[in-house]
């Protein structure tokens, strides 16, 4: 064997062991690689089985800091709504744990007290709870047991004992009826628009009374005049009463002002239960 083969024959050699080395190799990474898979999985299985476990354990010990215990209540409240009592219905109190507190819930409790019209409520953690009640605004006041606001969207409730007093029409002819029959509910829906229409009189009103059989009757309030409007709520029909009541004298004599008939306003001047003058006769205006 000459110097030129032996060095072939090692060349060969050589070439066939790193050959047997890169496939030992390969083998030990494929092996390694199957043991990592084996490994991982368990691990993943035990993260889905353990996680919830876990992650309960995590707030189970935040719910239970005294880190987050309720010290500030913020109440912004309209009246006449009175703080102290929509702090009491909300059944927040110091001490329990931010976390705990479900503003939604807590929302919706609060529109159920009555004369609340919006509620929101915000935790700031970690110790405040912010709350801004809305409330009602009355434009009547319904003769009830126990004494009743109307709002200007056709809602009814309770007047607060300790409330603020507002300077509104009362509404009577109710007193005997549940407010939730039908026919109260009629009689409150037309309430609205004969509000809203007699804003144009120059004369504010005392009192509207409410009768199944006669409708509507108005009191004004400097003004010893009774209105019967019947069922009439038209605006063209308060505008014909305006005019009468631009040209009745402001200290003119008590007077029933019947506005039932079409295109017309009868005026007569009566004796009422306000008044010890004596009855004229009908004079149409």
């Amino acid at each position: 064997m000459n110097a030129l083969s032996a060095n072939v024959s090692f060349a060969s050699r050589w070439r066939m062991r790193n050959r047997r080395t890169n496939r030992r190799a390969a083998r030990t990474k494929s092996s390694r690689r199957g043991w990592s898979l084996m490994l991982v999985f368990p691990l993943l299985i035990g993260a889905v089985l353990f996680a919830p476990a876990g992650w309960f354990a995590v707030t189970g010990y935040i719910r239970q800091h005294p880190y987050f215990a309720l010290k500030d209540i913020v109440a912004e409240v309209e009246a006449p709504l009175a703080q102290e009592e929509i702090l009491a219905w909300s059944g927040l109190r110091v001490g329990v744990n931010v976390w705990t507190v479900d503003p939604e819930q807590i929302a919706t409790r609060l529109l159920a007290y009555p004369g609340v019209r919006a509620a929101q409520v915000r935790r700031e953690f970690p110790q405040r709870v912010y709350l801004h009640v809305s409330a009602r605004r009355p434009v009547a006041v319904i003769v009830q047991k126990p004494l009743t606001y109307l709002d200007g969207e056709g809602v009814w409730f309770p007047v607060h004992e300790q409330g603020q007093e507002f300077d509104l029409p009362y509404l009577t002819g109710l007193t005997e009826l549940a407010l939730e029959a039908p026919i109260a509910h009629t009689a409150l829906v037309g309430v609205l628009p004969l509000l809203s229409l007699t804003k144009l009189w120059p004369e504010s009103l005392s009192e509207i009374h409410w009768d199944p059989q006669q409708g509507y009757t108005l009191f004004l309030t400097h003004r010893r005049l009774t209105i019967r409007l019947g069922w009439e709520t038209a605006p063209e029909k308060f505008a014909q009463v305006g005019k009468v009541l631009a040209q009745w004298p402001a200290d003119g004599p008590p007077a029933l002002v019947d506005a039932r008939f079409v295109n017309q306003v009868i005026v007569r001047p009566y004796t009422d239960e306000r008044s010890q003058n004596v009855p004229t006769p009908i004079r149409p205006l």
